[in-house]
């Protein structure tokens, strides 16, 4: 495989509504290499969108850290 395109060290998000913590993601590690294909799966609710957001710097995380190539997109 090439070089690492997606890395995703420690990653964690929650949401909080009012005094209540909800945890979506939990300590997610995951590296896609370049020219590797993935599919997200799993059920309604399980943080699939949450992830993409993430990674695509829609949406900010808790903790944890992404990069895509050389740019770190949790400090964008």
């Amino acid at each position: 495989m090439g070089a690492v395109q997606v890395q995703i060290e420690n990653l964690s998000k929650s949401y909080h509504r009012d005094s209540l913590k909800i945890p979506v993601l939990d300590n997610i590690n995951l590296n896609v290499d370049d020219g590797e294909f993935l599919a997200l799966m799993g059920p309604s609710g399980s943080g699939k969108t949450t992830l993409l957001n993430l990674i695509g710097g829609i949406d900010k995380p808790s903790a944890g850290r992404i990069a895509v190539g050389d740019i770190l997109i949790n400090q964008l």
